[in-house]
């Protein structure tokens, strides 16, 4: 599985036990959301070591949460208020994402993950080419780790 692009997220461990560390000063929802964040970050890094598939990687990334927060009506900005902004921005990648907030993000990602659960029901990653999954895999990544450093 080639995730050679995970390989340039050094400050990733620190990310996720910062957002570990905010877990325990919220409230329920902001708990379980910001915990959801958390290990799907994790998710990424073990499956760059243990060299998953993307079908494999899918299985284990969730958006459970997100999607009970916004069934909910969850005010994301509970989260974290205001917007991103270029400050916020640490790969040049993200840079199209300034002006977006919380609430976004967290919806971006969760109909990323639930769009690559429908399309891996159907058919495995492995068979399908012309939708470029690495990208999209790693347009989720890098989508998932911007939100976690504006939030930190």
């Amino acid at each position: 599985m080639p995730i050679e692009w995970l390989a340039v997220v050094k400050e990733l461990p620190s990310l996720i036990k910062e957002l570990g560390g905010l877990i325990t000063s919220s409230r329920a929802t902001k708990n379980l959301l910001l915990s959801e964040l958390k290990n799907n970050l994790k998710q990424f890094e073990n499956a760059k070591k243990a060299h998953l598939s993307y079908d494999q990687l899918i299985t284990i990334v969730s958006n459970e949460q997100m999607l009970v927060a916004r069934k909910s009506g969850f005010t994301f900005s509970l989260i974290k208020i205001g917007r991103i902004q270029e400050k916020h921005i640490i790969d040049k990648r993200n840079k199209r994402y300034i002006g977006k907030d919380c609430e976004w993000l967290f919806i971006s990602i969760s109909d990323k993950i639930d769009e690559l659960k429908k399309l891996q029901s159907q058919k495995s990653f492995d068979e399908i080419d012309e939708l470029n999954i690495p990208l999209q895999f790693s347009n989720l990544f890098f989508k998932m780790k911007l939100l976690a450093e504006f939030i930190r």
